[in-house]
């Protein structure tokens, strides 16, 4: 026998699904003959981390275990590259091949295995034009467990409001309901707006909202902030003069202005 052995495909016993970080998963080797105890290989995964391949006894399998990491993403997991470490078969004859097997000889090919280990995030907030609501959209599908399920609550937000005249009576919505990834929350006011109040909604905790595999959204948000619409209107604070004071008599002009408590349009008029 002078035939070296090689690599004929990349597969794993983990279940298809998505997975986060700290989740393990099983990759394993197949070689085209049998191979000695103890042979090991490095794996590449499209992930940019490494897994140490090892045959436990004698055979045709090399196997190890991924551990998700922080950061780590993949739509689906597939083995890049590896590096030989010492594979050999029962003849001696030492493995120098490390071409990669493609299609469904790969890991890619073989399974559906996502990596997400990205939280979901508020993509956006607006709010309706009489102020009775803001609409929250995320990033992605989101539930109230880490386990992919149950609908998200009102109690899973926190609104708080800064600026203008108007308050919020209750850091809690007041009702919720949802369209796809936008959740519509009701707001309890108390006064009239005057527009320049500012809105910001976020998680009411850091164990509130997930995505499907268990990542949780952070209560530190961007684009959560909406402000409200004006609805204060205006009113006339003062009367004056510019004219001098003194005594004016028939055919004499006087000025008169008067002052509002907010900017008005050009062409309004009062008698």
């Amino acid at each position: 026998d002078k035939t070296a052995p090689t690599i004929t495909s990349f597969s794993s016993t983990t279940t298809n699904g998505s997975y986060n970080a700290g989740d393990t998963i099983n990759i394993t080797a197949t070689t085209s003959e049998s191979i000695q105890s103890g042979n090991t290989i490095t794996v590449t995964l499209d992930t940019g981390d490494t897994v140490v391949l090892t045959a436990a006894s004698a055979g045709t399998t090399l196997t190890g275990t991924y551990t998700v990491g922080a950061g780590d993403t993949s739509s689906d997991l597939t083995v890049s590259s590896f590096a030989i470490g010492t594979v050999a078969d029962a003849a001696g004859n030492a493995m120098t091949s490390t071409a990669v097997p493609s299609g469904s000889n790969n890991l890619g090919g073989s399974s559906a295995i996502v990596i997400d280990t990205t939280a979901p995030a508020i993509t956006g907030t607006t709010v309706t034009s009489n102020n009775a609501s803001i609409a929250v959209t995320f990033s992605e599908a989101v539930y109230n467990t880490s386990g992919g399920s149950g609908a998200l609550e009102a109690s899973d937000f926190s609104l708080t409001l800064s600026g203008g005249t108007a308050t919020l009576s209750s850091a809690t919505p007041s009702s919720i309901s949802s369209s796809s990834n936008t959740y519509t929350l009701a707001l309890s006011l108390s006064g009239t707006p005057n527009g320049t109040e500012t809105i910001t909604v976020v998680p009411s905790s850091s164990t509130a909202i997930y995505d499907a595999v268990g990542n949780a959204a952070s209560t530190s948000q961007s684009n959560n902030t909406v402000t409200l619409n004006d609805k204060t209107a205006p009113t006339i604070t003062s009367f004056s003069s510019t004219t001098t004071n003194g005594s004016y008599n028939a055919g004499d002009t006087i000025n008169i202005t008067a002052t509002t408590s907010e900017s008005i349009q050009s062409g309004n008029t009062i008698t």
